[in-house]
């Protein structure tokens, strides 16, 4: 068993010295079957469902696309989102996501993996704290869209308001902030891609 060790501090606080075995995880590059997040779904792109939002609530919206996930729908259709607040959050799982409409505040925030069209507007801060993925808008969008992400693409057809905080990894491109053309640089491929608005 490893050694422990005190020592006081002149501040009063207490520092341990472990020794033994390390606390890092490796990991190889090649084990891409388990970058998957503990409980995710494995669906199929192949299988579409679609739902109408409109009597639904938003954690109710949520649950059913995750209940689809769970059945193993990997293309899944929302119809008549009607702007409803936090829609499509939280999903740790691959899955092609599109809603039929607006939405309204903090959309599709705290993802992981999935690939999201919204064919309308969103409301601010969506797509806030993405890491892997990327959320399509043909529309217009609040301000603080793309805040604080840590990877994954964000494509914008209209304009962003105030404060667009984009930190991506990959592609990002937000018409009102550059209206000309860009080129963006994914780390992970290697590759410049080219956006014209």
């Amino acid at each position: 068993m490893a050694e422990l060790t005190k020592e006081k501090n002149l501040s009063g606080m207490h520092s341990e010295m472990l020794t033994g075995r390390s606390h890092q995880a490796f990991f190889s590059a090649m084990e891409e079957e388990n970058f998957v997040y503990p409980g995710a779904f494995d669906v199929d792109f192949n299988q579409q469902a679609e739902f109408d939002a409109t009597l639904l609530t938003s954690p109710e919206v949520n649950a059913k696309i995750r209940q689809l996930m769970k059945e193993g729908y990997g293309n899944i259709v929302v119809q008549n989102p009607l702007a409803k607040h936090s829609l499509g959050i939280c999903i740790l799982n691959r899955l092609k996501l599109t809603f039929e409409g607006s939405l309204g505040y903090f959309g599709c925030g705290l993802i992981d993996g999935p690939n999201v069209h919204i064919t309308g507007r969103v409301g601010w801060s969506c797509a806030e704290n993405m890491m892997a993925g990327t959320v399509v808008i043909e529309k217009n969008a609040g301000s603080t869209f793309g805040a604080a992400i840590r990877g994954g693409g964000l494509r914008l057809g209209g304009y962003v308001g105030g404060i667009a905080l984009a930190l991506a990894s990959e592609e990002v491109a937000i018409r009102s902030v550059f209206p000309h053309e860009i080129d963006t640089f994914d780390p992970y491929e290697g590759e410049v891609r080219v956006w014209k608005s």
